[in-house]
């Protein structure tokens, strides 16, 4: 088993990557279109190729439960297709995971038990060029190439204020299309910050309780944003995908590092149990929350970025600006 590194300084990584962010479907560049919907059968995906055929698969043993929280990816380099959900409710919800290649299902396998929800997924190819030196001397160039499952959900605790949210990666064979969800232990992400804030913690945020996955739009590589309730803290963690030599077979291959890539400190005096967050350009934040008031009904955001926070804005609504355009133009402030 793996132990992921953090580091608290932000590196530059040369290295050309794939990203694809997973939801309930999944477009590949062939053109296949894939959705996965839950049906009295139980899972269901459905594939609209680009040939005209149509596929369908349901997933084992998932007839007559209830799922949320649905993720859908496809390997292009194996063709295997990767599902991730949510099964259960409250302190009963599991993070269940099922991996399809070569005409059958592997799973499905418990990720996470004991109230863990809101599963995201991410798929990830990262590709390298290292230089070898020979036992000659001559130096040739080496192409270093794997693809990724980043897989984040929220873990429920009381007793660290409703809960923490848990990053767990997962290298994908090249050849069998199987994703090994045994190669790294899960990370509580809360158990990485350096350091700890005076703060009466942050109750009733559930809407926030869900870990993110992203691609940063400048650097093009995975990060994940996740919230922490007891220190009333936002954070960014960059995913790194760094090649090192394998003690055992000496091989060169990629390990996970967890960088910092922003710390963000949030009142607990804001309305953080309604409140949205957003993550964009320059891994800058938003959050925003509707505020109704005897005058009328009002977007309301506050935007963080490395430099700080500004203070609180307001879009009033109207007959000239709805809810849908208000958080569209606040989204329009992270591009």
């Amino acid at each position: 088993m793996r132990v992921l590194k953090i580091t608290l300084s932000a590196l530059v990584m040369l290295a050309m990557a794939a990203v694809a962010a997973a939801g309930d479907m999944t477009l590949t560049r062939a053109g296949d279109l894939y959705r996965i919907a839950s049906t009295e059968a139980g899972l269901v995906v459905t594939g609209s190729l680009a040939d005209g055929t149509t596929v369908v698969l349901t997933v084992p043993q998932t007839a007559g439960t209830a799922t949320s929280a649905r993720n859908l990816a496809v390997d292009p380099v194996s063709g295997a297709l990767f599902v991730v959900w949510q099964q259960g409710e409250g302190t009963s919800a599991e993070v269940l995971f099922a991996n399809y290649v070569g005409q059958s299902w592997t799973g499905p396998v418990v990720v996470a038990a004991s109230a863990a929800s809101n599963p995201q997924m991410m798929l990830f190819r990262a590709v390298d060029v290292v230089d070898v030196e020979g036992d000659d001397g001559q130096i040739t160039q080496v192409e270093v190439a794997t693809s990724f499952l980043h897989m984040v959900w929220w873990s429920y605790d009381e007793s660290v204020n409703d809960g923490a949210a848990v990053y767990l990666p997962a290298p994908i064979d090249d050849e069998t299309g199987l994703a090994d969800l045994t190669a790294y232990d899960p990370v509580v992400l809360s158990d990485l910050l350096p350091y700890g804030l005076p703060c009466d913690g942050i109750e009733d945020a559930t809407a926030l309780a869900a870990p993110k996955l992203f691609s940063d739009p400048q650097s093009g590589f995975p990060h994940l944003f996740a919230s922490d309730f007891a220190q009333c803290l936002f954070y960014v963690l960059q995913i790194g995908h760094d090649v090192i030599v394998d003690p055992v077979t000496e091989r060169r291959r990629h390990t996970i590092i967890l960088r910092e890539g922003g710390t963000y400190v949030v009142s607990e005096e804001l309305p953080l149990a309604t409140a949205s967050v957003e993550v964009g350009h320059g891994l800058s934040l938003v959050l925003h929350w509707d505020t109704v008031t005897d005058t009328g009904t009002s977007v309301d955001y506050l935007q963080f970025d490395p430099n700080g926070v500004h203070d609180v804005q307001s879009l009033p609504l109207g007959e000239s600006l709805n809810h849908e355009q208000a958080v569209q133009l606040i989204r329009g402030l992270l591009r």
